[in-house]
């Protein structure tokens, strides 16, 4: 976590902040959903692909300025100066597109197309729609820290910061520690850091010296370590040092028994 209780605190409410921006932009495409003609796709495509890539925009935009503020004030807080770089990727408009376009209207035709109605596909379709939206939103200030983390001499690299409740997955990405947009690594763990899933509620931390686990966390990290062991055991191979350990032999043990958030455990109660 950060070296200073300021650190820490601005640290989460850029997450909370972050995250009430992704809430409007799930909300206008929620509004926007009626707009796409589930009769006619093609023809309505055009116009609800044109309004969504606005919203993305709009609400991209906020989440970067949002996320440069908070890089300049956490940097103060940390080193004592805001001076410094602070990278803005900006929005790019044809992968947004592309990414809402396979999340919508072919989304509905690909349920369409295993026997769902149209109206039930475009029903079913909306949920995860929604929740690439927020995520696409979001990717402005995420985007923002993993590129000016990189261009921060100073910085050890960023790490992934879970709301306290996280699923498996992120969880995992978590216990890795400030591994992200570290040159020293970089060939390593590549882009795995910017693996955001819908409705998730992670945001990134620059660490600039020794991370140190809160208790929630070393409790990731013990999940962790424990289903890494297993996996070395019963698959007979040695698990590599992380950060490069194999997900397909330790994600599902650490779900299984793990206190997240689509562990059986945490389910079934």
């Amino acid at each position: 976590m950060a070296l200073t209780a300021e650190g820490k605190q601005l640290t989460e409410a850029h997450r909370l902040a972050q995250i009430a921006i992704a809430a409007q932009g799930e909300a206008v495409a929620r509004s926007l959903w009626s707009t796409l003609d589930v009769s006619d796709l093609d023809r309505s495509t055009p116009m609800w692909l044109g309004a969504n890539v606005q919203a993305a925009r709009r609400f991209h935009g906020q989440s970067e300025e949002l996320a440069a503020s908070y890089v300049s004030e956490y940097r103060g807080a940390e080193l004592g100066s805001a001076a410094g770089s602070v990278v803005r990727p900006g929005f790019d408009a044809a992968l947004q597109a592309q990414t809402l376009l396979l999340a919508g209207p072919v989304r509905v035709k690909l349920l369409v197309g295993k026997g769902q109605s149209a109206s039930g596909a475009k029903s079913g379709a909306l949920s995860k729609y929604s929740g690439i939206m927020r995520r696409q939103v979001m990717s402005g200030g995420r985007m923002l820290v993993d590129a000016t983390t990189k261009a921060d001499k100073t910085a050890v690299g960023w790490r992934r910061v879970t709301d306290g409740d996280p699923c498996t997955f992120c969880a995992m990405l978590a216990t890795r520690g400030p591994v992200y947009g570290s040159a020293d690594v970089a060939r390593t763990v590549g882009n795995s850091g910017l693996r955001y899933h819908g409705y998730c509620g992670c945001t990134a931390e620059i660490v600039y010296g020794e991370w140190k686990p809160t208790e929630r966390e070393q409790e990731y990290v013990n999940s962790y370590e424990k289903a890494a062991a297993e996996a070395t055991e019963v698959d007979g191979r040695r698990v590599a040092p992380k950060p490069g350990r194999e997900e397909d032999t330790i994600l599902y043990r650490m779900r299984r028994d793990g206190i997240f958030r689509d562990s059986p455990l945490s389910r079934n109660k």
